[in-house]
């Protein structure tokens, strides 16, 4: 038992040292607009520079021209990392630099691919960029090659998509499924929030009792459900774009989150605040997952799709949290060294993993 225990505290403390590139929520992503003429690929310029050096004059900032310098050397990479064929045979593609765009988390640059297959039926793109140097990025993809829009996502475990066939709504809504689940398990912050709403129901009541383990699992219950309404709100309205904030100003507000929720437990603050809480601050979070979908779904008349199986997707990682980790804390909480130095280690290393995220993310 004390092992468990020790493993515990250990943990809290990895959490609170982690480095940036783990502790950011907004994900890599990439974007790719697919039609019979060309792909236009759309690359974070943050992302451009960790493939490949472009800041010539070294003042962190990257300019237009810059880009057109590395353009001819960027332009080989994105050859050997993208590929298209059809009938087993690979394309000639012809890339260019075409100019800037503004997602939510800034400026990206916006590549245009050519290629005579994709006029052709059953044509299979490949694309392994960044992969290599982050196993997170995503290349999330429309297409209507088919007639109707096709999305999809390319990972390092699914790198490659057929394009021109017809895509049922089943492999739409299973794509988006998996991508929220993963978003979920892997988007630290959100778990570390989650974490922190959960610890309040492993303190001793003022009596030395505990709740029983159905009760508590109530108690939880009414907490994710508030923390689940809001983002569910937030996420689809930002996603359709009805209205949206900066990228960065939400980034650290859910930050932020971790650490006021971490406090509040330390507190013992009376637990129906902790739902007014989850409900409240669900709303910032839902912003965060946004991130991810707002700027690929505007093309596309599978959004609703999309959308509502993404937040199936993140609902399921996020019971599986709770199913795995609230009976171990209940059962951890019945030990003496659980409250007295388990309990303040871990609200105390919670609060202080969200401040370094804040920090990072100014």
């Amino acid at each position: 038992m004390k092992s468990r225990i020790v493993l515990l505290v250990l943990l809290m403390g990895l959490l609170a040292v982690f480095p940036r590139s783990v502790l950011a929520h907004k994900a890599s992503d990439s974007f790719m607009y697919i039609t019979a003429d060309q792909i236009r690929l759309d690359i974070a310029l943050q992302d451009m520079q960790r493939i490949q050096s472009l800041d010539l004059n070294n003042d962190s900032q990257l300019e237009w021209g810059e880009l057109r310098a590395a353009e001819t050397v960027f332009s080989q990479l994105l050859a050997q990392r993208i590929s298209i064929s059809s009938g087993g045979e690979s394309c000639p593609l012809a890339i260019k630099l075409a100019g800037l765009s503004d997602h939510s988390d800034g400026p990206y640059g916006v590549w245009l691919i050519r290629s005579k297959c994709l006029a052709q039926p059953a044509v299979q793109l490949s694309y392994s960029l960044l992969f290599d140097v982050d196993p997170l990025h995503r290349a999330l993809l429309v297409s209507d090659l088919s007639g109707e829009k096709q999305l999809s996502v390319l990972s390092p475990s699914s790198n490659t998509a057929k394009l021109g066939e017809r895509v049922s709504a089943l492999e739409t809504a299973e794509v988006f499924v998996w991508q929220g689940a993963v978003h979920l398990l892997l988007g630290y912050d959100h778990m570390l929030f989650l974490l922190a709403l959960l610890l309040p129901v492993t303190r001793l009541r003022k009596n030395g009792v505990h709740l029983p383990l159905g009760k508590v699992f109530t108690d939880v219950a009414l907490v994710v459900t508030m923390f689940t309404l809001a983002h569910s709100f937030t996420l689809v309205a930002a996603s359709l774009g009805w209205f949206s904030f900066p990228s960065q100003p939400v980034e650290i507000a859910i930050a932020l989150s971790i650490s006021l929720a971490a406090v509040l437990a330390l507190m013992d603050v009376d637990y129906r605040f902790q739902r007014g809480l989850a409900m409240g601050v669900g709303l910032i979070h839902g912003f965060g997952f946004a991130g991810v979908l707002s700027d690929l779904l505007a093309a596309s008349s599978l959004k609703l799709m999309a959308l509502g199986s993404f937040n199936v997707g993140i609902e399921l990682a996020q019971l599986l949290l709770v199913l795995i980790v609230l009976p171990l804390l209940y059962r951890w909480s019945a030990e003496a060294h659980y409250q007295r130095w388990v309990f303040p280690a871990a609200g105390l290393s919670l609060a202080a993993s969200g401040l370094y995220m804040a920090a990072q993310r100014i």
